[in-house]
């Protein structure tokens, strides 16, 4: 039996199936909105961290290109000051200081050696290129001693900008005033900046490795006679602590310190110029081989 439809049934039928279409539509057109959308999205975000990446590699490339700029210029610097050290006659009063000179440009060698030898790491890698400006440094300050002068920084300026107070404000400020005392005109300059200089290396070697954790860390080791550990021992804990315990690079250090106190013996002998008086390019080569010297120190102690 067929059913009969009226015309207003008809009607209706027509009306609920153009809704039903119209709602078919709409919905695909919300979902294909949503998708567009959410791929729009996906593509900003990819395109976002491409550009981030490209940043990333850009910014890397630079300070890889500054980085190896500097490495180059070091190796020059080392390689300059040491053949001018060879070249000259050795001074009675300066042989010994030539001598330390060598002695820790060897001791470079060595840690090179052992870095291109095996893989130290980043910040293994930045500690050998501190070494060669100490290395740089130490044969620049013994050739201004020798009378083969080059301009130098200004003598109240720093470098350590954040190095000493990072330890200790007390360092900061003792460092900034054996700076102000370091003056031409001042007969004692030289004596009270190496003193100053001096209780400052030991302070931060001191503070950064406390008697008592070098005892708990290094089993075996080796106690002066009033039974603290000896400063070779305090740079293995710090090299230790930043898993950069390399035997080469721990010598360095120690023949670094060794070199700088060497240095201050000899300014504190007095014998340059009338009454201990040294002239400006002389103090200029200690202030930039001691800062050079706490700078690289400061490097190794910091957390």
């Amino acid at each position: 039996m067929v059913r009969r439809v009226t015309p207003a049934q008809f009607q209706a039928i027509v009306r609920q199936e153009e809704t039903r279409r119209r709602r078919a539509i709409n919905e695909y057109n919300a979902a294909a909105r949503k998708y567009n959308s959410e791929l729009k999205r996906a593509i900003d975000s990819r395109n976002a961290e491409a550009r981030k990446a490209r940043l990333a590699i850009d910014r890397y490339n630079r300070e890889a290109r500054a980085h190896n700029a500097r490495v180059r210029a070091d190796q020059q610097r080392l390689a300059r000051e040491i053949s001018r050290i060879e070249r000259q006659v050795q001074a009675s009063q300066t042989s010994a200081v030539q001598r330390s000179t060598l002695s820790l440009h060897d001791a470079y060698k060595l840690v090179d050696l052992d870095a291109n030898a095996d893989d130290w790491g980043p910040e293994g890698n930045r500690l050998v290129d501190l070494a060669e400006t100490e290395a740089a440094n130490s044969a620049a300050v013994t050739n201004v001693l020798t009378g083969d002068r080059v301009a130098g920084s200004e003598i109240e300026s720093t470098e350590l900008t954040d190095h000493l107070s990072i330890s200790s404000e007390d360092l900061d400020s003792r460092w900034r005033g054996a700076l102000f005392s370091l003056n031409p005109q001042n007969p004692d300059a030289a004596r009270h900046f190496c003193t100053s200089a001096r209780e400052i290396i030991t302070r931060i070697i001191d503070i950064s490795a406390p008697d008592d954790q070098v005892k708990a860390e290094i089993a075996e080791c080796t106690l002066t006679a009033t039974g603290r550990p000896v400063r070779r021992d305090k740079i293995r804990f710090l090299l230790e602590r930043r898993a950069n315990d390399h035997e080469s690079l721990e010598q360095f250090v120690d023949t670094d310190i060794d070199d700088v106190v060497g240095l201050f013996r000899v300014f504190n002998d007095g014998t340059h110029g009338d009454a201990g008086r040294f002239d400006l390019p002389t103090l200029q080569g200690l202030k930039g081989r001691v800062e050079g010297a706490i700078r690289f120190l400061s490097t190794i102690a910091r957390p």
